[in-house]
């Protein structure tokens, strides 16, 4: 019958169902568009060496450096001392030191992870056909492409294990259902060797994989054989319970049969590793990882590892999950939605309790970022539900008759444009958003370490941030320190929570405690040198008698403390069985080619039915299912909300015209009124605490336009003009310190506060971050309200800096060999063990305290140690003055020193000690021996007055307290400003001895007698 002439048409969809056949065919088209995809838009990066800016890859090609070296002695001594890399499974390094002969390190590395993203695609494929349709599969291969949860495990966190494994098991999950659905042994086969290879690629992922990917599946497999009769199966109503076991019977059988393999992959592929494990546990202060926080505190942290991973599905998370309420011919998608819902919850980190509750131990040891990361890939399937839904489903119906067509092409195109924009977005992050310095050529660097002899000593970096693994794989030079906590046994770095030394100003207090350790007593660790990226770092190490040698090509500062001992030439190490070395080379290397030649095993038929009644019990021969089963389940889906949207309607009326504009027009008013209030909400009100804020802020960050954008200038002031000002101030805060904290402490106006050229004075307390300590200042500055808003006024300053401030520090001879370190004798004039207490109520401490004379002829660099031993003749405790002495004397002169027991991994009890010993060693130098500083003392304040030619950076002023029985005790302070050649400036320094203070052994005690002070000064470029 025709259509009434008046009646408006519907829209049809045929070929929104495809037969099996098409299906594949339109899923293989997607496949093979995801992986041109993948290559164009991660491969391209990859090759462009993108991975060197990011957080894990260079430690991965570290790794794989020392198998391409040494491939059956899986020990490794460049860091930490030596440590066995049994601690982690192997099979990505192995690749990137088998193609490191053809490629090289950095390329085997991109080639490698080109592979795993090629079989992570590819098993995405795969995975997804078992539960939904091959098109959807495809398109949820796509979604994996452009997902921003691959673009930040790619692009900035450089997880090539992570892509490896997954990649593994997402192709193994396929083999493990067709043999739970066929009994094939065949794909058990298959199953089994790529589920080995997973463990060989991380354990981790068949661990936790068997629990969110495996088990849900395999669930959902044996569901659905509850749901297909089998012969012989009884039809009395008593039966029902039976029927049901019966018909699931035999894949539970297979089931287990196939997670008796899984697990012994697990076991037997890494066994080394559980061995490691099991003999050597990590016993360690949990290191502090954003993923745990709560994100709703810490924002930052929640947009890191929640909303980037999420920022591509979130649009269609709902609607994804949705659909797995439904079955996928016969079989149920619930497993796995609650498993996508689990790991959603997981990823959420410390912002509930449960995932706390639920993982107990692990959730201080685990990075949480892998559980949503695995929620994104599993949902990915559904997602392409979805995608195939609004191209060729009820999505299109429903928005074509509301909105039209041309709008639904519009929204389609948008998304994947924002899709494409935030993939690539989130590649570039490493670009615009720095999480490591800039690229460093280590071969100078090589150059230094390997000549000379001074491989023969150990070295450190500072501020080299990943790039200390590539110095790492390229040198033979060996650090007491690493980038892979898991290896760390030093007490030093597990009593502390500090990932690395080299970044440990990222750790607040506890990272610089570790590290100022090192650089206290670097002779207990062989460490006699110190590679600087970062100026940071440079105070801390003029202070505790590091010597600078200057500057090699890049700019890397060398720092050399001598009298250090040469490492021996033989190293204690911790040797593995034959049998062990043998497995561990060779079985998680032979998992992946086992699992590839497992491909070429032939798929026999099935054999007839077999005359043991119990093979007949457990054999696979289920019919269809009935039409109407699962009848009940589908109507209580249908009662859900949103029925016009969860319906598969492919037929629906087309609103008229008008109404299909207006529509699009309240559509698009409610973006644009949602993005435009989402952005004013954003802003923060005009006030002058927010000025200050932002100049700070900017300030701390080196953004020195944008800092001056918040300045009114006065009196002429220029841009150039202020730089020159600043740069005159030095100081501490001129690169060496980082703004902690900034507190408002009062601000007063002039006039109203909306009034125009209304002047308000803000008074702030500012707490910046050093590598000496916290140090605090009080600040006061005058705004006026603008028509850009609330600036500072800000007038030119007097003071110039000198020509010799811009002179560059000299470089390093590349081959010449350390100076001899000739000793040069020393006298220790007195020396006690006293008792304090640092702050009121605070526990009792003990320290060494006293006076030493250089009794040469020549300039001597300076080591002073003292120990704490028992009654028995127990050491307690060991440790070197650190910023109160002079680490440098000339002939003659004198220093105090105070020398405490408070660092890493030292806990002294006072009634336990008993005897105390002090040692000084000295050696010939003549840098840092000229006394360009007056001091003058006027009760708490010292002025110091510059007489030398060259700015003094940063002055540390120490003052001693004396007594009959000599130096009683030591103090010292900072000044917070440089002081310029012919100039002085004042800094506090009250003179007290602590409370508690009493003398323990040594001669002492009784009232102070005189006061003096000490003073010297680094410099930021030699003098």
């Amino acid at each position: 019958m025709e259509p009434h002439p008046g009646a408006r048409p519907s829209l049809t969809l045929p070929g929104a169902l495809l037969p099996p056949g098409e299906d594949e065919r339109a899923g293989g088209r997607l496949l093979a568009f995801a992986l041109l995809l993948m290559l164009v838009l991660h491969g391209t990066q990859l090759i462009s060496g993108s991975f060197t800016r990011t957080y894990d890859a260079l430690i991965h090609v570290y790794f794989g450096a020392h198998y391409a070296k040494s491939f059956f002695d899986p020990w490794e001594a460049g860091w930490y001392t030596g440590f066995s890399l049994t601690s982690y499974p192997p099979l990505s390094h192995y690749l990137i030191a088998l193609l490191s002969v053809p490629l090289g390190l950095m390329g085997a590395f991109a080639a490698t992870q080109i592979l795993a993203l090629t079989g992570l695609t590819v098993g995405m494929y795969r995975f997804g056909k078992v539960f939904v349709t091959a098109r959807a599969a495809g398109y949820g291969a796509v979604l994996l492409v452009l997902s921003s949860a691959i673009a930040e495990t790619v692009q900035v966190f450089g997880q090539l294990p992570t892509t490896l494994s997954l990649g593994l098991l997402l192709n193994a999950i396929p083999f493990a259902v067709r043999w739970v659905r066929t009994g094939q042994k065949t794909y058990l086969i298959r199953a089994a060797m790529w589920t080995a290879a997973t463990t060989a690629a991380h354990h981790v992922t068949t661990l936790f994989g068997s629990v969110f990917f495996i088990a849900p599946v395999l669930l959902a497999v044996v569901l659905e054989s509850a749901s297909r009769p089998r012969p012989a199966e009884g039809t009395g109503s008593w039966w029902r319970v039976w029927r049901r076991l019966y018909r699931v019977a035999p894949r539970v059988y297979r089931g287990g049969l196939y997670g008796v393999s899984a697990i012994m992959a697990l076991v037997l592929v890494v066994l080394p590793y559980w061995l490691w494990s099991r003999a050597d546990p990590i016993t360690q202060v949990p290191i502090p990882h954003g993923s745990r926080a709560n994100f709703l505190e810490r924002r930052d942290f929640g947009f890191m590892f929640w909303l980037v991973p999420w920022a591509t599905l979130l649009p269609i998370y709902w609607d994804a999950v949705r659909r797995g309420l439904f079955t996928h011919r016969g079989l149920p998608r619930w497993p796995i939605m609650a498993s996508i819902l689990l790991l959603s919850l997981l990823g959420t980190g410390g912002t509930t309790p449960i995932p706390k509750a639920l993982l107990r131990g692990a959730f201080d040891i685990l990075t949480l970022d892998r559980f949503t990361f695995w929620a994104c890939m599993l949902i990915l399937p559904l997602a392409g539900l979805v995608i195939e839904s609004w191209r060729h489903g009820a999505w299109r119906v429903f928005v074509q008759a509301r909105l039209g067509a041309r709008v639904h092409h519009a929204l389609g195109l948008l998304f994947v444009a924002a899709a494409l924009a935030l993939s690539v977005g989130v590649s570039s992050l490493t670009y615009y958003r720095k999480f490591q310095p800039d690229r460093i050529d280590v071969r100078p660097i090589v150059q230094f370490l390997e000549s000379g002899g001074r491989d023969r000593y150990r070295y450190m970096v500072l501020g080299f941030g990943d790039q200390m693994a590539w110095l790492s794989a390229n040198t033979r030079a060996t650090t007491p320190d690493g980038n892979y906590h898991s290896a760390r046994r030093l007490p030093e770095l597990t009593a502390t929570p500090v990932e690395r030394l080299e970044g440990a100003k990222y750790t607040g207090v506890p990272g610089l405690g570790s590290l100022r350790q090192f650089m206290t007593t670097p002779a207990k660790y062989n460490l006699r040198f110190m590679l600087s990226n970062d100026a940071f770092y440079d105070p801390a190490l003029h202070m505790l008698g590091w010597v600078r040698l200057g500057t090699l090509p890049g700019g890397i500062m060398v720092w050399e403390r001598p009298d250090i001992p040469e490492v021996q030439p033989r190293l204690p190490r911790r040797e593995l069985p034959v049998w062990q070395r043998l497995m561990w080379a060779l079985l998680p290397s032979g998992a992946p080619v086992l699992a590839l030649l497992s491909l070429l095993l032939p798929v026999r038929a099935p054999r007839g039915r077999s005359r043991w009644p119990w093979v007949r019990l457990l054999a696979e021969d289920s019919l269809d299912p009935p039409p109407q089963q699962g009848a009940w389940w589908h109507s209580w889906v249908r009662r859900l909300p949103f029925r016009s949207w969860r319906t598969a309607r492919l037929r629906a009326r087309r609103r008229p015209l008008a109404q299909r504009l207006l529509n699009t027009g309240l559509l698009l008013t409610l973006v644009l009124g949602g993005a435009a209030f989402t952005y004013r909400s954003l802003q923060p009100p005009e006030t002058p605490q927010r000025a200050v804020l932002g100049y700070w802020d900017d300030l701390d960050f080196k953004r020195f336009g944008a800092a001056y954008s918040w300045i009114d200038p006065q009196d002429g002031l220029t841009e150039e003009r202020w730089r020159l000002d600043l740069s005159v101030v030095g100081g501490l805060r001129s690169g060496y310190a980082k703004l902690d904290s900034l507190r408002i402490l009062d601000v007063t106006y002039s006039g109203p506060p909306e009034a125009p050229d209304t002047v308000a004075t803000v008074r702030s307390r500012l707490t910046w971050f050093t590598s000496l300590g916290d140090v605090t200042e009080e600040v006061s500055q005058d705004l006026r309200r603008t028509a850009r808003g609330w600036r500072l006024l800000v007038s030119p300053t007097l003071n110039v800096r000198p020509p010799l401030r811009f002179q560059a520090v000299p470089g390093v001879q590349l081959a010449a060999p350390p100076a001899l370190d000739m000793p040069v004798p020393l006298r220790v004039i007195s020396r006690r063990l006293v008792a304090f207490r640092a702050a009121p109520g605070a526990p009792e401490q003990v320290a060494v305290v006293g006076e030493v004379q250089n009794a040469g002829r020549t300039g001597a660099s300076l080591t002073i140690s003292a120990s704490v031993t028992d009654a028995s003749g127990q050491e307690l405790a060991r440790n070197d003055a650190t910023e109160t002495f002079l680490p440098w004397l000339n002939p003659g002169e004198r220093t105090p020193f105070l020398i405490t027991f408070d660092g890493p991994g030292m806990t002294v009890d006072v009634r336990d000690v008993a005897s105390f010993a002090v040692r000084a060693s000295g050696v010939a130098t003549s840098r840092n021996l000229a006394r360009d500083l007056n001091l003058w003392r006027r009760g708490g304040a010292v002025r110091v007055e510059n007489t030398g030619p060259a700015e003094a950076t940063l002055t540390n002023v120490i003052g001693t307290l004396d007594d009959a029985g000599g130096v009683a005790w030591v103090t010292r302070t900072y000044l917070m400003e440089a002081v310029p050649p012919m100039q002085s400036r004042e800094a506090t320094l009250p003179l007290a001895r602590p409370g508690g203070y009493r003398v323990l052994l040594g001669a002492g005690g009784g009232r102070v007698t005189a006061s003096r002070l000490f003073a010297h000064a680094f410099h930021r470029e030699e003098p």
